[in-house]
């Protein structure tokens, strides 16, 4: 069913739109955090994502095959 709650083309470009739209602010507003200088951004940043992905992939598992297999 096209539109509803369980589409997987509107959950794709819901969570597309989540991501794009923060993402496309933070270019255009340009802000200017001050991180001190011995910590390097492009690092944290990097982590911080790849911490989100790891977090995902546990979550996305966790949902739908181990839930499924143990219910």
């Amino acid at each position: 069913m096209f539109g509803g709650p369980n589409c997987k083309t509107c959950r794709l470009v819901r969570v597309y739109l989540l991501v794009a739209i923060p993402f496309i602010l933070m270019m255009w507003v340009k802000p200017d955090f001050n991180i001190p200088p011995n910590i390097d951004g492009h690092a944290v940043v990097g982590y911080f994502f790849g911490g989100g992905a790891a977090l995902m992939i546990a979550w996305r598992y966790y949902f739908d095959i181990y839930r499924k297999k143990n219910k």
